[in-house]
C-alpha cells in the first residue's frame, strides 16, 4: 500500500511540473503553386538560418520547402486558425509576417503580432494579399535566386516583396497551405 500510494504522489508531483497543452495547433506550410525551378517547391520561410536557431531580423524569404523532409521547420510552420483571420503568425517564435510599408517593393518582415501592415489574406485564387490594399501581393523575386551553402540537394532562396498583383506574375504570386 505504501508502495502504491508514493507512486501516485510522484506521479502527481510529474503531472504538477509536466507542461501541458489546453490545444493542439494545426501547423502548415505556406507554399508557392507554381514550383518554378525548384522540385520541393518555395515556402514562405525566416531568412537567414534554419530551424530554431532562425534569426529574425531578416524577415521572410521563399526557400526550398522542408516538408520533404518529413516535418515542418520551425521557421516555416504557420498557425492554421490564426491564418483565417489574416493573421500569418509562426508560433515557434511568436511573430507575424508583416509588410515594411503597404507600396509596391516593400519588403516582408517579421514583427510582433499587432500592426495594420500584419492583415493579409490567403485569397481563394491563391492571391496573397495584403488586407489594407488587396492590389499588393506577396510575390516571390523572379529574378534573384541565392543557392544555400549545407543541404543536400542545395536549398534555393528567393527574396519576397509587396508587388502589384497581376496576370503575368501568377506564378510567383499564387500560393497554397501544406499540412503533413
Amino acid at each position: 500500500m505504501k508502495k502504491l500510494l508514493s507512486l501516485n504522489i510522484i506521479g502527481i508531483a510529474l503531472m504538477a511540473i509536466t507542461p501541458t497543452f489546453v490545444s493542439a495547433q494545426e501547423l502548415v506550410e505556406i507554399k508557392l503553386v507554381d514550383e518554378i525551378d525548384e522540385s520541393r517547391g518555395y515556402c514562405l520561410d525566416i531568412a537567414g538560418g534554419r530551424g530554431k536557431d532562425a534569426p529574425l531580423d531578416k524577415g521572410l524569404q521563399a526557400h526550398t520547402c522542408y516538408d520533404y523532409t518529413g516535418g515542418l521547420l520551425e521557421d516555416q510552420s504557420f498557425d492554421a486558425q490564426l491564418l483565417k483571420q489574416g493573421q500569418f503568425s509562426i508560433p515557434y517564435f511568436n511573430v507575424c509576417m508583416s509588410a515594411a510599408s503597404l507600396q509596391i517593393n516593400a519588403a516582408i518582415e517579421l514583427a510582433s503580432c499587432s500592426a495594420d501592415t500584419q492583415v493579409f489574406a490567403l485569397q481563394d485564387n491563391g492571391l496573397l494579399t495584403a488586407k489594407a490594399d488587396p492590389s499588393l501581393c506577396v510575390t516571390v523575386s523572379h529574378s534573384e535566386k541565392k543557392n544555400g551553402r549545407g543541404a543536400t540537394p542545395v536549398h534555393v532562396m528567393r527574396p519576397l516583396s509587396l508587388q502589384a498583383c497581376s496576370d503575368d506574375q501568377k506564378a510567383y504570386q499564387t500560393w497554397t497551405t501544406f499540412s503533413l
